[in-house]
């Protein structure tokens, strides 16, 4: 097909024409005919809004879905994150990064001054999301924090899901789904909110495969007593009923109100005090 591979990294050019054949192929086709697809397939560019990515379509369903589709999966709540941040200065806290689907987006629509720190604890994904922010000229707004965040500090295993890099997760995976892991460092989020006081509005977005709650119930148990919180969360509920907790309940007790559900996620925005 015109195409030369070098240790998995497409060196070649292929038509456009011949690439939507291989989406067409790999979207209507046999699971084999994915796996073929598959061999044929390296780092490939992308562009949906002014926004330049660079996706491997081969081991991460978001990125599958960006080749794919030529726009991220979770298409609804971006836009509402984005209509949160455009053009205000912002702190946002991107957990669970992944390749910069929801970082890239919201640091662009972010006004002067904002802040975006981006959490990936996976080494994998962590140069994929620092090519996709250097692509994007984001060096100087967007901070890589190469660890996960945790119940603690320290170092955690970080378990990978079948042939999924962004299913990897803290929580245990069982069975032949998991195929390996690696160790990270591992911070609590409360070393990262002070920054927040140096911006107008704060969007914490996570979705760290289940995991969430280590991350959140600190921070919504010390908000009782009148601690840190963002203006608005953009939490995945998927795995909700591996949690121990009800973070949904906490979020709302705390003053939040939930504004949409979508693609398996919850948007909850502070409720100002005329509500």
């Amino acid at each position: 097909m015109g195409l030369e591979r070098d240790n998995g990294m497409m060196v070649g050019q292929i038509t456009s024409e011949k690439m939507e054949a291989l989406r067409i192929r790999y979207r209507d086709g046999s699971p084999e005919d994915r796996v073929l697809v598959n061999k044929m397939l390296g780092p490939i560019e992308i562009e949906f809004a002014d926004i330049r990515m660079i996706v491997d379509p081969r081991d991460n369903y978001t990125e599958t879905c960006l080749w794919l589709e030529g726009y991220p999966p979770e298409l609804k709540s971006l836009l509402a994150l984005v209509q949160l941040v455009e053009d205000r200065n912002v702190f946002v806290l991107d957990i669970g990064a992944n390749c910069g689907a929801f970082t890239v987006p919201l640091a662009l629509a972010s006004g002067a001054g904002s802040r975006v720190i981006a959490f990936e604890p996976n080494p994998i994904m962590i140069g994929r999301l620092g090519l996709n922010v250097q692509l994007n000229n984001l060096t100087e707004m967007v901070r890589i924090e190469g660890c996960a965040l945790s119940d603690h500090d320290g170092e955690a295993l970080l378990n990978f899901r079948g042939h999924n890099y962004g299913q990897a997760s803290l929580k245990a995976v069982s069975g032949r789904m998991r195929t390996g892991g690696v160790l990270v460092p591992t911070r609590k989020l409360s070393h990262f909110t002070a920054e927040s006081d140096n911006h107008e509005y704060t969007v914490l977005k996570i979705d760290v495969e289940g995991a969430e709650e280590l991350v959140l119930n600190s921070i919504l148990d010390s908000a009782k007593d009148g601690g840190w919180l963002p203006d608005a969360i953009l939490i995945e509920v998927r795995h909700a009923q591996e949690w121990q907790t009800d973070l949904c309940a906490k979020i709302l007790a705390s003053g939040f109100e939930e504004t949409m559900q979508a693609e398996g996620n919850a948007l909850y925005v502070k409720r100002t005090k005329s509500d």
